[in-house]
């Protein structure tokens, strides 16, 4: 669990907390963002859409930098 201190950190922008609260959420972002894709030959693949985890990455920062604790 990640700490209070760490939230307000984050909140007032410190870079070090804001690393930390992704890392935090990482594994929860990776599976909202695994789809099915097709491969080459046909077969399904699971895998990481890099780009939407980039947009819920971008989208919890400035949601940090907006919150008023």
């Amino acid at each position: 669990m990640m700490s209070y201190e760490v939230m307000v950190a984050a909140v007032s922008g410190d870079p070090v907390a804001m690393q930390k609260v992704l890392a935090y959420f990482d594994g929860y972002m990776d599976q909202l963002c695994t789809h099915a894709f097709l491969d080459e030959s046909g077969r399904v693949e699971y895998g990481v859409d890099t780009l939407r985890k980039t947009q819920l990455q971008g989208k919890l920062l400035a949601a940090m930098l907006r919150f008023e604790p």
